[in-house]
């Protein structure tokens, strides 16, 4: 069979089944022959199955926990249309009652009056202070309890720190493929991916150049892997229903063709079912494929999407009245990437034999591995330092880190060191605290690692806030940073 998306009346695509009946294969399969045909496209990715054959589709990786999408940019909205968007987004995402919302809508009304205030887009983090601000400000303790469980609520979504933002400009010009394992609750997925959908609609719509498809064929692709959690969306929506005259597609794949949202179900032309043993979802898809009240025609295929073996499925195209049961076959990987796992090993620092190690039982050979991680360096996204001393002499690497490497690569270096020596500790690395805090004794201990870039006035601020809050305060240093400036 020759699936062909560009002769159907929209190249919108619906693939369901149950886990391991094949539905990730076949997506592989067709992402690798649209790129064949030079299309382009995006796949928001929550278990990072495609990272890995990167190559083998010709795209970029972007780790979401790292390159952001912020839910504050107005992209032609008024901050009080836009206010409402958020709220009514993370109302259904994180399923706020009515009191919470309208607290909500406050919050981020506020937060965007700040943002104007400083001349600064606001994010997530910026709501969360308004948040604590208005804690501090509460009257009564039952609006205080409010305040912290819509804070805690939040916290889910906004753990990351976001430190780079993902180039809207490029993304519709290339095929690229969205990580989103490092947001490690399926809120905060939802959140990202909701915002990028929302961003590729804007994009499209201002875009000229994007406007129509060639030929009758869609160009750009948008795949949404577990699609159910934008069900009941209205960016998917109007994508969906809007896509076509822009020369969009949407992939929609999902375990239960139920929980999509109701716009990819009535106008996705192509539906690829896997097998489906559980009765109400098996009935749904039956009744959908069957596409009548003809009873045995619903029977027969209802049999047959119970009896598809793996990677097995039924097909039904809008141009065609009967489907067709079609075997996927094995997607074989040309050229296995090891960029994005190199990438997520390094995110708390990880020696040059660390990663040849850790990637060799993963089935990278050393010269794949030290050849990716020149890749990365060269392009960025991967920075090192060399550390002389003992025991953790040798090359290190840290992705994208917030300040230099030799800094945050030190700082996770003294956290493992001391967890190897039984301190309990944990990183923090950020303006509103210390580099490490330590816990021993019943105490806290505020560690902070000095480059001697820092102005002594600087430094001095720093120390007298942390004497404040800390028990003690240890400063490290490497032997540049001692002398007048430490």
């Amino acid at each position: 069979m020759r699936l062909d998306p560009g002769r159907n009346l929209n190249a919108h695509v619906m693939i369901t089944g149950e886990s391991g009946a094949g539905k990730s294969n076949a997506c592989k399969q067709m992402l690798v022959q649209l790129a064949n045909t030079g299309a382009n496209f995006v796949v928001l990715d929550p278990h990072a199955e495609y990272v890995e054959h990167a190559k083998d589709m010709r795209a970029r990786i972007y780790d979401a926990s790292i390159h952001a999408v912020n839910p504050f940019d107005l992209d032609g909205l008024t901050e009080r249309e836009r206010t409402a968007e958020i709220t009514a987004m993370l109302r259904r995402i994180l399923r706020l009652g009515e009191v919470q919302a309208s607290t909500l809508y406050r919050c981020i009304n506020y937060t965007y009056w700040i943002g104007n205030v400083k001349d600064k887009v606001p994010s997530m983090h910026s709501l969360l202070y308004t948040i604590k601000v208005f804690k501090r400000r509460s009257r009564s303790k039952p609006e205080a309890n409010l305040l912290d469980a819509l804070e805690k609520r939040l916290l889910v979504i906004a753990g990351e720190s976001f430190r780079k933002n993902v180039p809207m400009e490029s993304i519709m010009q290339s095929r690229n493929i969205f990580a989103l394992q490092g947001l490690h609750s399926a809120e905060a997925q939802a959140v990202y991916m909701e915002s990028m959908l929302r961003k590729i609609y804007t994009n499209i719509l201002s875009s000229p150049l994007e406007k129509g498809s060639t030929k009758g064929r869609s160009r750009f692709y948008i795949v949404i892997d577990e699609a159910e959690k934008l069900q009941d969306s209205p960016i998917v929506g109007r994508l969906v229903a809007e896509g076509r005259k822009y020369g969009i597609g949407i992939i929609a794949i999902s375990q239960r063709a139920k929980a999509l949202d109701k716009e990819i179900r009535s106008n996705a032309a192509t539906m690829i079912a896997f097998a489906q043993r559980e009765p109400e979802e098996q009935n749904y898809v039956a009744n959908m494929i069957a596409a009548g009240t003809e009873y045995n025609r619903f029977t027969e295929v209802r049999k047959a999407l119970r009896e598809l073996p793996r990677g097995y499925a039924l097909v039904q195209e809008a141009r065609e009245r009967n489907p067709k049961i079609v075997k996927c076959k094995r997607f074989e990987a040309r050229a296995r990437d090891p960029s994005h796992r190199i990438m997520e090993m390094s995110k708390g620092a990880a020696s040059r034999n660390e990663l040849v190690e850790g990637l060799g039982k993963e089935g990278f050979s050393e010269e794949e591995t030290i050849g990716a991680i020149r890749e990365l360096v060269r392009s960025g996204k991967l920075q090192w330092h060399v550390v002389v001393e003992q025991p953790y002499q040798g090359v290190w690497y840290i992705t994208m880190p917030r300040n230099s490497a030799e800094h945050d690569i030190s700082v996770y270096l003294i956290s493992r060191y001391l967890g190897e020596h039984g301190v309990a500790n944990r990183v923090y690395n950020n303006s509103y605290g210390p580099d490490v805090i330590a816990y021993r004794g019943g105490k806290r201990i505020a560690i902070e690692y000095e480059t001697g870039s820092k102005k002594s006035e600087s430094t001095e601020r720093m120390l007298a806030e942390r004497r404040r809050k800390f028990d003690s305060v240890l400063v490290l240093g490497n032997s540049g940073s001692v002398g007048e400036k430490a």
